[in-house]
């Protein structure tokens, strides 16, 4: 009775390699396995002076969206600009681009200068974030 006890682990041991071996195989083949580095870019200024602005018109910054390893655009992600109590998110398009909108009375403004966080998140990708992508000024 025990010898019967080695043979069973050894036999645990090899169909749980094996079954290991496949997990791995399914996962070396699928693309969208490990999620791939993407960029963003602010393609229009990146400092608002808000005392130059009127107080209805529109602020407006178009954001690309690049993966990193081959420069090819980034379509169907979300694109989030926040900070400052305010809040603007949009989807790019098949190009990887999406605008996205203020306006003056949208910043909450106790300081003299603030920042717009920069936030994307894209299926089969890694998600990206730029602190201070966009200087505000009074």
């Amino acid at each position: 009775m025990a010898g019967g006890l080695p043979i069973k682990i050894v036999v645990l041991t090899i169909v749980g390699l094996a079954g290991l071996a496949a997990m791995l195989a399914v996962i070396n083949g699928s693309e969208n396995a490990i999620p791939k580095a993407m960029h963003a870019d602010v393609k229009n200024n990146n400092l608002v002076m808000l005392s130059k602005t009127d107080d209805n018109e529109s602020i407006k910054f178009e954001v690309e969206v690049l993966n990193s390893k081959d420069g090819s655009p980034v379509e169907k992600a979300r694109a989030a600009l926040s900070g400052m109590d305010a809040l603007a998110i949009n989807i790019t398009d098949d190009d990887g681009k999406t605008i996205l909108q203020f306006q003056k009375s949208d910043f909450y403004m106790d300081t003299d200068e603030g920042y717009l966080r920069l936030e994307i998140k894209a299926p089969g990708f890694q998600d990206y974030a730029s602190e201070y992508a966009i200087k505000i000024v009074r």
